[in-house]
């Protein structure tokens, strides 16, 4: 709806009021999209460390069956694979691995439990700068510990 006022500008002048309105929209609307795309990028990293974390507890409790139950080769695989994932870092990381029964026999339960810890890389100030995922995998030792 024109007024009266508004008729008496030139056109020149009412155009320059609508890109001005336009860029007082765009403004209002800015924050919402930045927080969504935020929120898209954490939501990614999320995604990438839980993926990493889920073959990292794989991983290890594979290395661990074929090794009858060994610890320290199934931490140690698990490590390997968290440190080469997009973003995660194994020093964030807690792996715990444990046989049915000590010394683990074969066809013994091994699990190996990882838990990551991690920062966003883009935090979103007062809603979220810190995730942590979990991660469980079991296979049956392939031979007796020695």
């Amino acid at each position: 709806m024109i007024t009266q006022k508004q008729r008496t500008l030139p056109p020149r002048a009412r155009a320059y009021r609508r890109r001005g309105q336009a860029l007082i929209e765009f403004m209002m609307v800015l924050p919402i999209l930045l927080l969504l795309l935020l929120g898209l990028v954490g939501v990614g990293q999320v995604l990438l460390a839980s993926y990493t974390v889920n073959q990292a507890a794989r991983v290890g409790a594979h290395q661990g069956a074929l090794a009858g139950g060994v610890a320290l080769a199934a931490s140690s695989a698990a490590e390997d694979v968290i440190d080469s994932g997009v973003g995660t870092d194994a020093t964030n990381a807690s792996i715990a691995v444990s046989c049915a029964r000590t010394p683990c026999r074969r066809y013994d339960p091994i699990t190996v439990q990882v838990s990551y810890a991690g920062e966003l890389w883009v935090p979103v100030p007062g809603l979220m700068d810190r995730f942590s995922v979990r991660a469980e995998a079991t296979r049956a030792a392939e031979r007796d510990s020695q």
